[in-house]
Order: structure tokens, then C-alpha cells, then sequence
């Protein structure tokens, strides 16, 4: 399952702190109640935060440009 989002007001993310947070409230917004994030990682053009949400892990693909998010359930 795919979702995307637009950004939070945020117009760049530069940090893996920030990847985090932005994660954790996108997982938050969609009804997950028990989210925990990982620490984040940087590829040449997104913040792959991994989280497990409600027990399910996900991955947040967080664009640092623009803010922008893509959450998409890893398998387990």
C-alpha cells in the first residue's frame, strides 16, 4: 500500500531528526496509533525513515526538497 502527501508547511527536510518527526506525524495523520520510528537513512534523492505502526512496518520516503512523503508497508 502506497500513500503519498503533501509537504507539512515544510518546504525542505536536511535532517535525519526532521525526516523522523515528519515521518512520525504522516503515520499519526493516517490513524496509526502505535508508531515508532527507526533511525532514518539518506539515499542521493530521499529520507527512507523505517517505522513500525500499530505492528506493521512501513517505510516513509520523505522527499528533502520539497517535504514531500510517500509511506509505503515494508514487508515483513
Amino acid at each position: 500500500m502506497k500513500h503519498s502527501t503533501a509537504p507539512h508547511g515544510e518546504t525542505s527536510v536536511s535532517t535525519a531528526a526532521g525526516a523522523s518527526v515528519l515521518a512520525y506525524d504522516v503515520l499519526r495523520e493516517r490513524g496509526c496509533d502505535d508508531v515508532v520510528v527507526d533511525t532514518p537513512y539518506q539515499t542521493s534523492s530521499t529520507w527512507i525513515v523505517p517505522a513500525v505502526a500499530d505492528g506493521e512496518p512501513w517505510r516513509v520516503h520523505v522527499d528533502p526538497e520539497s517535504g514531500a512523503t510517500r509511506t509505503v508497508r515494508a514487508r515483513s
